[in-house]
């Protein structure tokens, strides 16, 4: 156990080192440098590159961060998770208590570009981040009070933090209800077997076509179009293994006019032909 003497932390902050493999690296997520902060005005980290990503929560008062050419301000409960390989600069903004851990591995990176670019930030607000935030906090202070724990662990506490995250965008926060996207959701579920044209869809919701496609990328990243494709194959998926239906059937089903369009379209997405994926164990 190491205390920190950087300007601006404070007494009590902590910082943990771990020592890591090129092999565990390949198969887990690894903390490379982990810290528990208390950090007055005076403290200031500014880097143009490390090669680690940095996940960052929040306890009390507010960190700001400048990274990617914007501003962020992360308050009590809030969390950060950035790419420490592109410049950035943050700062306690006056003061701030928060964990913070270094990490890297397996496809951290991917998990990493998958979440901003579904978040549109790097920044998490409170109250959403309650469940990843305990994760942090049971993973520094594992190292804190010295325990003996396996690679795995440390690397299943960061990928339930990371896999936490993604709630944030799940259909219950980013849909208000009555919403057009809720609306046209429920229809879509409804209705997958009959024509959902866009031009159909956005009469339904009172849209126009254009102003529905915006507002279903901006509150679900998908267009109209992507979401109909991944409900039917998911209902198509269903029905090849709990029922005897033939596959004409199930194709008419979801929506496809045609066996062989339906074939095309699911081995396209999912990889194997309807016949084969029915063949499949589930286990």
């Amino acid at each position: 156990m190491l205390r920190q003497n950087e300007p601006g932390v404070l007494s009590g902050s902590e910082y943990f080192f771990n020592t890591v493999t090129a092999q565990k690296l390949n198969l887990f997520y690894s903390v490379s440098l982990c810290g528990h902060y208390y950090c007055d005005e005076h403290y200031c980290i500014e880097r143009d590159y490390l090669d680690v990503l940095l996940v960052m929560l929040v306890e009390k008062g507010s960190i700001q961060l400048h990274y990617h050419g914007k501003e962020y301000t992360a308050s009590a409960g809030d969390m950060l998770l950035f790419d420490c390989a592109v410049p950035h600069r943050y700062t306690a903004d006056p003061y701030a208590e928060f964990y913070w851990v270094h990490f890297s591995g397996a496809n951290s990176l991917d998990l990493y570009h998958f979440l901003t670019r579904e978040n549109g930030s790097v920044l998490y607000h409170a109250p959403h981040t309650q469940k990843s935030a305990t994760q942090i906090r049971n993973l520094v202070r594992q190292f804190a009070t010295n325990q003996l724990i396996r690679d795995s662990e440390h690397s299943r506490l960061l990928y339930n933090a990371m896999c936490y995250l993604m709630e944030t965008n799940s259909l219950e926060t980013a849909l208000p209800e009555n919403s057009p996207t809720q609306q046209a959701v429920k229809y879509i579920q409804s209705h997958l077997g009959e024509d959902l044209s866009l031009k159909r869809l956005s009469a339904e919701v009172h849209l126009s076509p254009s102003h529905l496609i915006r507002v279903f990328r901006s509150n679900l990243h998908y267009s109209p179009h992507e979401y109909i494709v991944r409900m039917r194959l998911d209902r198509a998926k269903y029905l090849l293994k709990s029922t005897d239906m033939p596959i004409k059937a199930i194709a008419a089903e979801v929506g496809y006019g045609t066996e062989s369009s339906f074939t095309g379209a699911f081995t396209e997405k999912i990889g194997v032909s309807p016949r084969k994926f029915r063949e499949l164990p589930l286990g």
